[in-house]
């Protein structure tokens, strides 16, 4: 609901605000918008297979910031993608960064990411409400197991077995 505030030497302004009811004892509920943000990232992200990655959403401004940990039920793995969906709920209109912490300190993952009532938004592109259907690459120097079949391509090991 807007109100209208007027001065005789002020132009019109509106403000959203909730009214009460005069002479009742009930509360008025102050609803404050916001939008559910799903960031896919790779899985592991900071290289530690024993660390319970964490990442943070925080505001240009710094007034707002959540942190969730791999554990949290707001995130969510894709196994077939190696991408962990990470839900941030309820995110105010504004401008955010996204970081993870890596030893101890938080290192940047993007910043600039616009969040309205419309929705998110990344170097002006809308940032799609859907999980995506591409997974995370395949480093094929590493030891990790893509098809997660425990290695075996037909090849023998190192030892010749």
């Amino acid at each position: 609901m807007g109100v209208e505030m007027h001065d005789a030497n002020e132009a019109t302004e509106i403000h959203e605000v909730a009214l009460g009811n005069f002479g009742e004892d009930d509360y008025n509920t102050l609803v404050l918008t916001g939008i559910d943000l799903v960031v896919p990232l790779e899985m592991d992200v900071d290289g530690d297979p024993l660390q319970d990655d964490e990442v943070r959403l925080s505001s240009e401004h710094g007034y707002w910031s959540r942190v969730l940990r791999v554990s949290d039920a707001d995130v969510v793995p894709d196994p077939t993608t190696r991408l962990l969906l990470y839900r941030f709920r309820f995110v105010p209109p504004g401008v955010y960064r996204l970081a993870t912490r890596v030893g101890g300190r938080w290192s940047p993952l993007a910043s600039g990411i616009v969040v309205t009532r419309e929705g998110a938004f990344f170097g002006g592109q809308p940032l799609s409400d859907e999980p995506p259907t591409t997974g995370a690459a395949v480093d094929e120097s590493s030891d990790v197991d893509p098809e997660g079949d425990g290695g075996d391509d037909g090849h023998a090991d190192c030892c010749g077995h």
